[in-house]
């Protein structure tokens, strides 16, 4: 086990203390961490919950998930829109079962 820290003339080392600068560094440093957290987290949360009520889709008996990709965003590649679906509903497959409520984003 080391003794205790020694100056260069052998003399012990006072303990350690922070000035009142030293503090204040540590309260900054402190602060920004966390801000820089909240930056992190906080944007998902907002993209998490928009204010309105998630887009829906009630799976009716014959309906593929192409068809419900392409009429829900007609404009995009339906093999992405169609992987962004399963992806937020967590679906194993493409199959569906009439009576299922699916998030359209």
């Amino acid at each position: 086990m080391p003794g205790p820290r020694r100056a260069a003339a052998g003399r012990p080392l006072p303990p350690l203390r922070l000035t009142r600068r030293g503090r204040a560094v540590v309260v900054v440093v402190v602060a920004l961490a966390i801000a820089a957290a909240m930056v992190l987290v906080l944007p998902r949360a907002s993209m998490a919950w928009s204010g309105e009520p998630p887009r829906g889709h009630l799976v009716l008996a014959g309906e593929t998930l192409w068809e419900i990709a392409v009429a829900f965003d007609p404009d995009v590649d339906t093999r992405t829109v169609v992987d962004r679906l399963r992806r937020i509903n967590h679906l194993a497959s493409v199959e569906l079962t009439p009576g299922q409520f699916l998030l359209l984003g």
